[in-house]
């Protein structure tokens, strides 16, 4: 059988049909022309920043002075002792509260969220940026490379006064008044920190609030006693739906281990996504850097109204008894609200969780709590399961090597600094 083209002139028609028809089209002809082409309906856009609140437009404060990079005194140009100091500007305050805030893994360059760090001390706040995880190191040292940085600076900011200095706001008991802010290995450290400050001997000041952002690292991270945290201490904790990173284990864990602190100080919110519109609002992991690394861009609502909003709304809160409904709300409108689409919808907003534990997931955890080093299959299989055995075991096979190369760099690195070489054999 044969098909006619459809732009083919019947076989047998009309000639005056044929000349009806070519009258009509020229009057449709000039119409397209004079019209132009029809255009197809423009995407929404998402929400843009707001003017008010915790994570709107406008700043008391201008400017962004950065300092550094500076290193730990003991470890001079090492790189995991590493740290930059970003203080308020345009006008310059006289003191101010300082947050720690810790990158995810691999992230170190302050570049990665200098858009949300931009954010924080424009509001108000000194922000110390510290680095733990350059080069070959160990996932058991990185509460440790933290915590020397976090106190280098504090000591750096409160004494060192030919530096000059935003002055670290201080309380009645004369301590400073700090806050830790952290995104996926970042977000598990910052409570890990926070745990160790709650011991005197440790020598830091407890933190006002904790924002945990995407926290990942369970199982791999040394777990702290986070019990100890002061109940006085503020706390959220966020987790995306397409977070296929970390997922939700590390968050669930931490909240299961905090009952001290009372519900009024403390919220778990769900991110998910909405692809109504361009740039969609995806809630993968990756969101919280400002860079647009692996994400659909770089700065938009989801930074304003989730990064933005609660670190900000969270540390002001602790900090100031103000603004505490945009970030422990417990599922108020202005913690929850994401905005609106250039159509008039609403993004999807975020959901409060009053049990986590229950909490269902696009995303699959990839590491849960891993077992103890040197647990062999069998006894990981009968304390977690089949399946997370046989995630752990290969992985804490690498430890061991791991642990011997950071031995190695180390050693390297003293002979350099000594000037000594290695003995002829």
């Amino acid at each position: 059988m044969t098909h006619a083209s459809p732009l083919a002139k019947p076989v047998g028609a009309h000639p005056r049909s044929s000349s009806l028809r070519a009258g009509l089209a020229l009057p449709i002809l000039v119409a397209v022309a004079l019209c132009g082409p029809v255009e197809a309906a423009a995407q929404a856009a998402p929400p843009p920043q707001p003017a008010q609140g915790p994570g709107g437009s406008l700043y008391p404060y201008g400017g962004v002075t950065t300092m550094g990079p500076y290193y730990h005194p003991w470890h001079p140009d090492q790189e995991t002792y590493q740290y930059y100091i970003f203080e308020p500007a345009d006008p310059r305050p006289d003191m101010a509260p300082v947050v720690l805030f810790i990158h995810g893994y691999r992230a170190y360059s302050p570049y990665a969220y200098s858009q949300w760090i931009g954010h924080i001390v424009r509001k108000g706040f000194t922000v110390v940026w510290v680095n733990y995880d350059m080069g070959i190191t160990a996932p058991w040292g990185y509460a440790m490379y933290v915590e020397a940085n976090w106190k280098d600076a504090l000591r750096r900011l409160d004494d060192y006064w030919w530096e000059d200095h935003v002055l670290p706001m201080k309380d009645p008991s004369w301590q400073i008044m700090t806050a830790i802010v952290g995104h996926s290995a970042g977000g598990y450290l910052g409570p890990i920190v926070a745990a160790h400050a709650a011991d005197p001997q440790n020598g830091m000041p407890v933190p006002y609030a904790v924002v945990s952002i995407q926290p990942g690292g369970l199982g791999l991270i040394p777990k702290a006693e986070f019990s100890t945290i002061d109940p006085s201490t503020k706390l959220v904790l966020v987790v995306s739906d397409e977070d296929d990173i970390v997922c939700k284990s590390t968050a669930q864990y931490l909240w299961e281990n905090m009952p001290q602190i009372p519900d009024g100080n403390k919220d778990f919110l769900f991110h998910r996504s909405d692809r109504h519109g361009e740039p969609q609002q995806v809630a993968n992991h990756f969101f919280p850097n400002t860079s647009g690394w692996s994400d659909t861009a770089a700065v938009d609502a989801r930074d304003f109204f989730i990064t933005y909003k609660l670190s900000v709304g969270l540390l002001s809160c602790a900090f100031y008894g103000l603004q505490c409904g945009y970030a422990v709300g417990q599922g108020s409108p202005e913690q929850i609200d994401m905005g609106r689409w250039s159509d008039g919808q609403a993004v999807t907003p975020l959901q409060w969780l009053a049990d986590p534990a229950a909490l269902q997931t696009t995303c699959i955890d990839k590491f849960q709590d891993l077992p103890p080093w040197g647990a062999d299959q069998a006894q990981s299989a009968t304390r977690y399961g089949p399946e997370a055995a046989r995630r752990s075991v290969p992985l804490n096979a690498l430890l061991p090597l791991a642990a011997l190369l950071v031995f190695l760099r180390r050693r390297s690195r003293r002979r350099r600094l000594n000037g000594s070489s290695p003995r002829a054999i």
